[in-house]
């Protein structure tokens, strides 16, 4: 009788653990230090990139940073180290990759 109630159980804690994650993660906003965002800009400038989106986390694999189905040789993409710290996420750019048309 005890394995018949197991299973359930075990599926709620599941459950609840998954539940808890996702609202941590999805409420705890990335944040990109201001240094690093203006360094993108300024890469940005240098490069005459105008398809990043700024106004986007660089860090969420949001539209503008990461491309999902690019053409070899012309990826854009900008991989982060994120930290969860209490309430937020802080996030450094660890490396990016970048295409440029000459």
């Amino acid at each position: 009788m005890s394995n018949t109630f197991f299973f359930p159980r075990f599926l709620v804690v599941v459950e609840s653990l998954l539940l808890v994650c996702s609202a941590t993660f999805s409420f705890g906003a990335t944040q990109l230090p201001e240094d690093e965002v203006q360094a993108l800009v300024d890469i940005a400038k240098t490069l005459g990139k105008t398809n990043w989106n700024f106004s986007a986390d660089p860090c969420g694999h949001d539209y503008g940073w990461a491309n999902l189905n690019p053409v070899k040789g012309f990826e854009d993409a900008v991989t982060c180290n994120c930290t969860i710290v209490p309430n937020s996420t802080i996030c450094h750019v660890t490396s990016m990759y970048v295409s440029i048309t000459l």
